[in-house]
């Protein structure tokens, strides 16, 4: 199943800080090769979108970690809107010529190391959602071991 629209605007946050996904209206199923092809009747959010989601519209996870590296970025830039400067087509021109969005100050660069890796060009390069939780989890027992906090 890809979401297609993982973005700030779709977390939520219950009273004990936990974060839930929501708005699944775009969400999909995946055909035998893990891939949707979708239709271009549905409006899309341009810059959340992988290149391979914009071009080809086709959704995988991959294209959700692609968004999900978006997504640190809102998180990390304290609610930035990515691309503000360019419009559709210069976005994509940007991606598919390597460009990346920028470290947002302050943002520890083991977590922008994995948004690049989210924004590889190739989706078999991206890593999965289940890698990233190790990753997160190995750099939050790391911050917080003296405390003891994290098993």
């Amino acid at each position: 199943m890809a979401h297609r629209d993982l973005a700030a605007r779709n977390i939520l946050l219950t009273d004990s800080y936990t974060a839930k996904i929501s708005d699944f209206g775009l969400c999909c199923t995946f055909n035998d090769s893990l891939i949707y092809q979708a239709s271009h009747k549905k409006k899309l959010p341009m810059k959340w979108l992988s290149i391979e989601a914009i071009t080809k519209r086709q959704f995988s996870e991959k294209s959700d970690v692609w968004s999900f590296g978006v997504l640190m970025y809102e998180i990390f830039s304290g609610g930035k809107v990515p691309y503000t400067t360019m419009n559709n087509d210069e976005m994509l021109e940007f991606l598919e010529e390597g460009n990346r969005l920028r470290c947002p100050e302050e943002t520890p660069e083991e977590v922008y190391e994995i948004m690049l890796r989210c924004w590889d060009q190739e989706p078999v390069n991206r890593p999965n959602f289940e890698e990233m939780v190790e990753k997160f989890r190995d750099m939050l027992n790391v911050v917080t071991e003296y405390y003891g906090y994290l098993a």
